[in-house]
Parts: structure tokens; C-alpha cells; sequence
């Protein structure tokens, strides 16, 4: 055997029904690729839960909600009575007025 390779074993009751039911399901599949591939999905499972986990921290840190206030419209009120004539500057008239 290599030195390059870690070997570990695993044990399987045929009396217990879930361990019957794991040994149908490897079937007649390489034991080793199929445990290989599901450590692989679990690290992208993992890795994907603690990456999100990172952006739900970094995002309530920096999103600090404000508080919202409703604007309300300026409302122009018209006078009911009619404003005056603007009166006309006539350099002429200086004085009289």
C-alpha cells in the first residue's frame, strides 16, 4: 500500500434495517467514489450555508435600517382676495406718489 493513502473503515450490521437499506443504495458502485462524492457535496453544502452566513452578518452590520418618515405635500393656500395691481415704476412720476 501507498504511504500516500489514509485508509478508514466502516462496519455494516445486516440485521439493522437503515444499515440494509445504505448497503442498497451503494449497490455494486465503488464504495470509495460514492463516499468520496457525498464528502464533496457536503463541503460545497457547508462551505455555501457558512458563505452565506458571512453575507447575512456583513449585510445586517452595515445595513443600519433609518427611520422612515412620510412627506407630506406643501399646500399653497390662494387668498380669496385679488392682490393688487403690481404698480409700475415711471421715473417721471418720482415724488408724487
Amino acid at each position: 500500500m501507498s504511504k500516500n493513502k489514509w485508509v478508514r473503515s466502516i462496519s455494516f450490521n445486516k440485521k439493522n434495517e437503515k444499515d440494509v437499506e445504505r448497503l442498497k443504495l451503494i449497490g455494486k458502485k465503488s464504495f470509495s467514489r460514492f463516499i468520496k462524492k457525498l464528502l464533496d457535496e457536503e463541503i460545497i453544502r457547508t462551505s455555501d450555508i457558512t458563505r452565506q452566513r458571512i453575507v447575512e452578518e456583513v449585510t445586517i452590520k452595515v445595513g443600519t435600517p433609518q427611520e422612515t418618515k412620510e412627506i407630506k405635500p406643501v399646500q399653497v393656500r390662494q387668498s380669496l382676495t385679488p392682490n393688487p395691481p403690481p404698480k409700475t415704476f415711471n421715473p417721471m412720476l418720482k415724488g408724487r406718489e
